[in-house]
This record gives C-alpha cells, structure tokens and sequence, in this order.
C-alpha cells in the first residue's frame, strides 16, 4: 500500500506541473497576459525594479513539480529485503 500511495502522489504531481506549464502557456498567450506583459515593462522602464510574470512563475512551478514528480519515482523503487 506505500508504494501504491507514492506513486499515486508522484503522478499527481506529474500532472500538476503539466496543468502548470498549460495555464502559463494560456496566460501568456491571452490578453491578460500580454497586458500584463506590457504593464510589466512599463513599469520596470520607470523605475528599474525586476518584475516576474505571472506565466513564467507558472512555467517555473510546472518545472520543478515535474522534476520532482519524476525524481520520486526513479528514487522510490521497491527496496529489497535482506534474510538473515
């Protein structure tokens, strides 16, 4: 039942990083998005503060969910048991 559990939780994450990297892709081709694209470099012309968008914070949390997912499960096998 653990491993079954952990599998479970791994592609939950797997999925959600790929749910991630798709709503930043929508945001950053919306209007929303290129507004705030726009906005974003307004601002930062006028007073030189570095900005991050709102997709590429998506895209960045879609990242590290999927690296995760998969690095828990090539890190979880099955452990064997020794006999003694």
């Amino acid at each position: 039942m653990h491993r079954f559990f952990q599998l479970l939780l791994a592609l939950a994450a797997f999925a959600g990083g790929l749910w991630c990297f798709y709503a930043g892709y929508e945001r950053e081709v919306s209007l929303a998005g290129k507004t705030e694209k726009g906005l974003t470099y307004l601002k930062t012309g006028v007073d030189g503060k570095t900005r991050v968008l709102t997709s590429h914070q998506l895209y960045g949390a879609g990242l590290v969910l999927v690296i995760g997912s998969a690095w828990w499960l090539l890190k979880s096998s099955p452990r064997k048991s020794r006999r003694r």
